[in-house]
């Protein structure tokens, strides 16, 4: 706050000696010492009030307050700049705001209470220079103009609080110049000339000079280098302006305008010299001229010096200062109310109701009474006496305000609010008069006040209120003086209310208001001081999709600061992916990354810098291992167990004891990668990764290339080469947003054991050419683990050494396969696929084994080619470790090295449409030093149905089967498909010894057509069906009908069938689910071709083959073991059993369908029941039937408790008693609907179905019907 103000007058031998003692002038020399603890009278009630008291000594030759205009706002400018910190340069700025700058006409602080006068005691003559300098100050107070003799021209002219200033006389004795005795003689003389209460000998130069005293006078030292750095700037900046204007002047036709900027900034101008401004040397340095040579002791006599002159001259000086005006207030107020005299007010046209220009312009005399009593307030205020100024301030505030002199109210108000504050800290903020500061500063600015009035008033306003944690109604005061016309102040104002906002937890209001801060310093030339509130304001809108504040401030930061740290990160950032930028930005974005980095020289060959372009997807990194497989050979992971395929294949070379060991050459996201992989030497290590560019402008990246970490060298190879080669991409571009995938590699020789890749490194080309390197780090992250209750509930991931490599000891054999198949648009259910297989040695080693193995259990084949194009057909064998995977091995095959052999790979597609198959075929392969190497491939098949068929059993007596064929091709879907079926034939499959469904031989079951030299041909949306008869061979001679006993041959065969597995069975079966021991699975194989010509004018002959279930076995019925319809005789054919053991009449109930029925919807589920009796009686007699329902329960239920727990799931049937009569070899169905009420499984016949029959010679026989289950659920 505002401390009393004391001028100091020294002689020239004074100074003399305080400069060598290292001080610009006396009042430097006291300062430090000037706060006491003291107690001061207070003027109403006589009591004493404790006050710690400041006394501000000004040297008035060098001293004072600084001009408003012209000079004070380069001395805050460089007050601002002075400091690294924002926090310190506004609390710096506030300091020197209070001490420099100009008194307010409105008020009396920063005048002078007293003047002390200081001679030396070895002076020539000090009491006639002490005469002289009083002469002086009197002349400056009393003159009738604003004199500033005494002053320097850099300030204004010094203004006194009384016309009646107190004086003190100070005789200065230097120990080591001034002799002891002259000193005391001249000390009595001043006593008896103004008395001794007014004056007093300031010793120095006792003691000893320590050095580990304290500087105090180190604030005081910088306040001078700031304050001639300004001078000097002020004087630059006034040379400028005059320079300008005599431009002007000269050229007054010009059009032309002063390009002299109204901020702060340094004006440098070559013709304004370096010398000493009014004491002040021009250069910028400060005046001290060697350490402060003052001892323990002179500190000590500084100290009483002051504090004697505070106690027993200055205070009671104001005391009774303070007595005389209140006792004149009292009685001018007394006699008449308000002085017409001594009040008289000065308008300058006008009345009260006139406008801004002429209410600003009213003002008091000194003598009035408004200023008397504005003068006790100040000085009460001054001395600690707050509650007594309050008083005051708050009843002149009332005279300025009935004379709308608005200037007046607006000083009386804020110090009124100060005042309350300090005499009354607990005041809460609701009985706070938070309007006092609100009106002075609105009548401030509304009535043009000086900015130092202006900004005094904000600053005040800002320290009470946020003293009584009002810190939002202190921001919003402060923002209130964003209108000044004055950028820095503003920008000081602005600063405030930030810090303000921030402490309210307005964390967002406290960043804007940064930025707005910032841009006013930035405008103001105070780069350092908007850099910092730049800073602090990006920490809020970082990452937080306010993208165009976060940009601007990341411009300018990485522009502008010099804060290596702060400008990287602010580049960096720039560079990120934003929906918002255009291309120009993003270019101006990727310049100034590059310029930054440059400026900085940030990064280096040896420590580079991680790149924030392009953008590297590092879980997408893929490593291959050797030189194949080929980047576009590596099949996509389709949920195949590659390593159970690769296991088979290795058992099926190495034999199951084994120890096998994953070969891993490719590595991904997908692969187990927390083992270190092994590679070949003098084989590529490949890495391919990801990289996007983010940016909407093109990005140029140049010497691309892997960097290799952690190189470890065989023992005894330390001086070797640790690798043969390595990729280098001169130069890349990549298009805006474009994404890529890069392929880079090294070549790691025999001598080297391990490496990792850590990091990609690049250079990034900027828009002027320059580039800067740097690194793109790859870090894989492994999978997530969660075996354990700990892994579930945090997030820990498993170690990823896909990066990480082991160089093999041996080289590995290495084998190229080249793939064709034929082109087709698409592939159709049953079809065979046929994949070409060149396989070439392209390595050093001999390969003297190769197997291939599958998951193909039921649809692969392989042939070997020899080089006549004769196919031989590869064994194949079920995997030892694992019976779901299939393995082909070549035995004795060799190939050497740049030798080829050729193999014929047929995958039949899906039989249902829309199944999507992956199959996955593994070469594995061994060379002569017994090392493997493995290749994989997938065969994607996505089939569309062509062909389709079904069987249905017409005559279970006989086994006559109808196959339905049908082409499903819809006629607009294809010009031309037509197919044609070449055989039917009947496959038989059952499970062997090692649990394994393995085709068998089936020579006891034939199959017959129904007619002979049929061909079947459908076109697009025909079928047709065929009949034939299944059953254990007889006496006919079945090759007189086209077939050879399993199979019927329709056509001739123009191409050759593949060999391929049959399919597997739908649903498991066991030898308990057969009917009997030798009872086996049983398969119609419809084998076809056909010709397809689709809307594109695409061809395509292809053959197939599709497998149905056979009907009979399916109905679990027997094959009939007689031929009744032969076409040599009418005969029977016999099996060897005699006639009287054959049953007369044969009974089937026919199998009924599991029936899923809602019972909420009707309550009674119906049951068909189908029961076919055939009269095959040796003695060809006629039978008459009578099928009787028998229920179990013959007794009347009268109640439920009644039935047996088995027939409380009652049913009902439709007829209890049906008659037939059937001859000798014809057959009736009985048919019956039987109704259930609840889910259930029923046995609706066996036991409960009587069937008697009797014959033509009266015999009667009573036959048992077999057992019927049907299941009944609840949809």
């Amino acid at each position: 706050m505002e401390n009393p103000l004391v001028a100091v007058i020294t002689s020239s031998a004074v100074e003399s000696r305080v400069r060598k003692r290292g001080f610009r002038s006396i009042s430097q020399l006291l300062q430090p010492f000037a706060t006491h603890s003291v107690s001061v009278r207070d003027p109403s009630t006589g009591q004493l009030v404790s006050a710690n008291v400041t006394i501000d000594f000004n040297d008035l030759n060098k001293e004072g307050h600084l001009l408003t205009l012209s000079v004070l706002p380069h001395v805050l400018f460089e007050v601002l700049r002075s400091k690294s910190h924002l926090n310190d340069a506004l609390d710096s700025f506030e300091a020197a705001l209070r001490k420099w700058a100009e008194p307010a006409e409105q008020e009396t602080f920063r005048t002078y209470l007293a003047c002390i006068f200081v001679v030396a005691g070895g002076e020539e003559k000090p009491m006639s220079e002490l005469s002289r300098l009083v002469q002086e100050q009197h002349a400056q107070q009393h003159s009738s103009g604003d004199s500033k003799g005494l002053t320097p021209s850099h300030c204004g002219p010094p203004r006194w609080t009384t016309p009646n200033t107190l004086k003190h006389y100070f005789l200065l004795h230097d120990a080591a110049e001034d002799d002891e005795a002259r000193t005391t003689a001249v000390f009595n003389e001043m006593c008896s000339t103004y008395g001794m209460d007014y004056c007093q000998m300031l010793r120095i130069g006792d003691g000893v000079v320590s050095e580990d005293l304290p500087d105090v006078w180190r604030d005081s030292d910088e306040l001078d280098a700031i304050l001639n750095a300004g001078l000097r700037r002020a004087l630059q900046h006034a040379a400028a302006s005059a320079i300008a204007h005599q431009t002007l002047e000269r050229k007054p036709s010009a059009t032309s305008v002063s390009t002299i900027s109204p901020s702060y900034a340094v004006v440098q101008s070559s013709c304004i010299p370096s010398t000493a401004l009014n004491g002040y040397p021009g250069n910028g340095k400060s005046l001290s001229i060697g350490e402060h040579a003052i001892s323990a002791a002179d500190r000590e006599a500084l100290k009483n010096v002051t504090l004697r002159f505070l106690k027993n001259c200055l205070i009671p000086h104001v005391e009774r200062l303070m007595r005389t005006l209140l006792e004149q207030l009292a009685a001018r107020r007394g006699l008449i109310g308000k002085s017409l005299t001594s009040g008289m007010k000065k308008w300058f046209g006008g009345t009260s109701t006139g406008n801004l220009q002429t209410l600003s312009s009213v003002s008091f005399q000194p003598e009035s009474v408004e200023m008397q009593s504005r003068r006790l307030a100040d000085l009460a205020f001054l001395f600690g006496l707050y509650s007594f100024a309050h008083s005051h301030y708050r009843s002149v505030k009332k005279d300025f305000e009935h004379s709308q002199a608005w200037l007046y109210h607006a000083a009386a108000s804020e110090m009124a609010a100060v005042a309350l504050y300090l005499s009354d800290n607990k005041v809460s903020p609701k009985q706070f008069p938070k309007h006092y500061f609100d009106a002075a500063l609105e009548n401030q600015l509304t009535y043009s006040g000086k900015y130092t009035c202006v900004v005094r008033c904000a600053l005040n306003a800002s320290l009470v209120l946020s003293k009584l944690s009002m810190f939002k109604e202190a921001a919003t005061l402060l923002s209130t003086a964003s209108s000044l016309d004055n950028d820095m102040c503003v920008a000081v104002t602005q600063a405030h209310a930030s810090r303000n906002f921030e402490e309210a937890k307005m964390t967002r209001k406290a960043a804007f208001y940064r930025i707005l801060a910032g841009n006013r310093f930035m405008k103001a030339g105070l780069k350092q001081n908007a850099l910092e509130c730049y800073s602090r304001a990006l920490q809020k809108y970082a990452n937080t999709n306010w993208d165009s504040i976060e940009d601007h401030l990341s411009t300018v930061l990485s522009a502008d600061t010099s804060d290596k740290s702060l400008a990287v990160a602010c580049a960096i950032r720039l560079l990120r992916e934003s929906a918002i930028q255009t291309e120009t930005n993003h270019a101006a974005f990727l310049g100034n990354f590059v310029e930054t980095l440059t400026r900085f020289g940030v990064s280096s060959e040896t420590d580079p810098l991680a790149l924030p372009v392009p953008l590297l997807d590092v879980q997408a990194t893929r490593v291959i291992c050797g030189e194949r497989p080929q980047s576009d050979d590596v099949p996509l992971n389709k949920n195949i167990a590659w390593i159970d395929i690769e296991r088979a294949a290795y058992h099926t070379l190495a034999g199951t004891s084994a120890a096998f060991r994953p070969t891993h050459l490719v590595s991904d996201d997908d692969t187990d990668n927390q083992r270190v992989r092994s590679t070949p030497p003098y084989e590529r290590f490949r890495v391919e990764v990801h990289l996007r560019n983010p940016l909407k402008t093109s990005l140029t990246v140049q010497n691309m290339r892997l960097g290799i970490k952690e190189v470890q060298m065989k023992e005894g190879s330390e001086g070797m080469q640790p690798f043969d080669g390595q990729e280098l991409l001169p130069t890349l571009t990549f298009l805006p947003e474009e994404s890529k995938k890069i392929e880079l590699w090294v070549r790691p020789t025999c001598h080297l054991f391990g490496f990792r890749v850590g990091s990609l490194l690049l250079h990034i080309l900027g828009s002027n050419g320059s580039a800067i390197s740097g690194s793109l780090p790859m870090n894989v992250r492994g999978k997530r683990l969660n075996k354990n209750a700990k892994q579930m509930k945090s997030v820990v991931h498993a170690v990823d050494e896909r990066l990480r490599i082991h160089v093999a000891q041996k080289q590995w054999p290495l084998l190229d396969f080249r793939i064709a198949r034929k082109n087709q648009p698409q592939v159709f259910c049953g079809q065979a696929v046929t994949l070409n297989v060149e396989i070439e040695n392209i390595g050093k080693e001999l390969v003297n084994a190769l197997c291939l193995a599958t998951d193909g259990l039921d649809c692969v084949s392989v042939s070997l080619v020899d080089v006549h194009g004769k196919k031989t057909l590869v064994k194949s064998s079920h995997s030892p470790t694992n019976s779901a995977l299939l393995t082909f091995e070549l035995e004795g095959v060799y190939i050497p090295v740049r030798e080829k052999i050729w193999l014929s790979v047929t995958v039949r597609a899906p039989a249902l449409p829309g199944e999507e198959s992956d199959i996955g075929l593994v070469f594995y392969y061994r060379g002569e030093n017994l090392t493997y190497r493995q290749w994989q491939t997938v065969v994607s098949l996505r089939p569309v149905p062509l062909f389709e068929s079904s069987a249905v059993l017409l005559d279970e007596i006989h086994g006559i089967v109808a196959i339905n064929m049908r082409n499903v091709m819809p006629a607009n879907d294809a010009a031309l498909a037509r197919c044609e079926v070449l055989r039917i034939r009947l496959v038989s499959q059952n499970i062997n010894d090692k649990g394994c469904w393995a085709e068998v031989d089936n020579a006891n079951v034939s199959i017959q057509p129904m007619r002979v030299g049929s061909q079947v041909q459908l076109d697009c949306e025909q079928s047709c069906n065929a009949c034939i008869r299944i059953s254990v061979p007889s006496g006919v001679k079945t090759e007189d009908y086209g077939v050879d006993g399993v199979s019927w041959w329709l056509s001739p065969m123009s191409v050759d069938p593949p060999s391929w597995p049959a399919a597997l069975p739908n649903v498991s079966r066991t030898v308990e689910d057969s009917q009997h021991p030798f009872d086996n699975y049983y398969q119609l194989a419809i084998f076809w071709k056909a010709s397809v010509v689709d809307n594109d004018g695409h061809v395509s002959s292809i053959v197939g083959e599709t497998f149905i279930d056979e009907p009979l076995t399916a109905a679990k019925l027997r094959f009939p073991t007689t031929d009744m319809w032969s076409l040599k005789g009418d005969s029977f054919l016999r099996d060897g059993q005699s006639h009287s053991q054959e049953p007369p009449l044969n009974i089937i109930c026919r199998p009924i369908k599991p029936i899923r029925h809602n019972f909420e919807l009707n309550r009674l589920c119906q049951i068909p029941l189908e029961v076919l009796v055939t009269n095959v009686d040796h003695g060809k007699r006629s039978a008459d039937l009578t099928l009787r329902y028998k229920p179990k329960v013959t007794e009347a239920v009268t109640s439920l408790s009644q039935l047996p727990p088995e027939n409380r799931q009652q049913w009902w049937i439709d007829r209890e008693l049906v008659r037939s009569v059937i001859k000798y070899g014809e057959s009736h169905v009985f048919r019956f609907v039987i109704s259930v009420c609840q889910p259930s499984v029923y046995d609706v016949a066996g036991s409960q179905l009587v069937l008697e029959a009797v014959f033509d010679d009266g015999e009667v026989k009573v036959f048992k019907v077999p057992n019927a289950l049907a299941i009944v659920s609840s949809s």
